[in-house]
């Protein structure tokens, strides 16, 4: 009896750490875009309220056709280093490595993944670089490529969070450390 106790506490486990795996994977791929988008449509609604009109284009500019998505990439970190701090899960540092698995596929498998299968190395008759394509300004939604905002900003989204979560670990480390050192 004690063997099939010990197995239904193991398979709770697993499938609860399952569970808050995939709750941090769709947070750190998919949440924190969505959050930088309605975050900036925030914003600019406050402006308007000060009489203030923004265009819309310079937030769609730097939401989406920044190939390096510094808005997502930095709230990322925000998130994973916040969130970690506050829940302390260990699957965290992890969630990037699912998006990072997607786009070696897609470089290696498929160059244009929207777009036409062609060769590995060249992209349509651009004679584009696929690293280019995918990690540059090869791809941009204003060309109605859409490549780089299903591929490229989740991985970087989920490398950033995991970065985030890794570094509050790390500090928290330390700050243990110290705090037993101390007399």
């Amino acid at each position: 009896m004690g063997a099939k106790a010990t197995q239904g506490i193991s398979s709770q486990s697993w499938a609860k750490s399952l569970v808050i795996f995939c709750a941090h994977q769709i947070i750190g791929t998919w949440g924190i875009p969505i959050f930088a988008y309605s975050l900036g449509n925030s914003i600019f609604e406050m402006f308007r309220m000060f009489s203030v009109h923004p265009s819309f284009r310079h937030l769609h500019w730097i939401l989406t056709e920044t190939p390096y998505y510094p808005v997502q990439v930095a709230l990322g970190l925000w998130f994973g280093w916040m969130l970690n701090r506050r829940l302390g899960h260990g699957s965290m540092v992890w969630i990037w490595v699912l998006p990072f698995l997607i786009l070696s596929c897609v470089l290696i498998a498929f160059p244009t993944f929207t777009t036409s299968f062609q060769s590995v190395m060249q992209r349509g008759n651009s004679g584009q670089p696929s690293l280019s394509y995918y990690l540059g300004w090869g791809c941009q939604p204003k060309n109605h490529c859409l490549d780089q905002l299903a591929i490229t900003m989740p991985f970087y989204t989920a490398a950033a969070y995991s970065i985030g979560a890794a570094l509050a670990r790390k500090s928290s480390q330390v700050r243990s450390v110290r705090a037993l050192s101390e007399p």
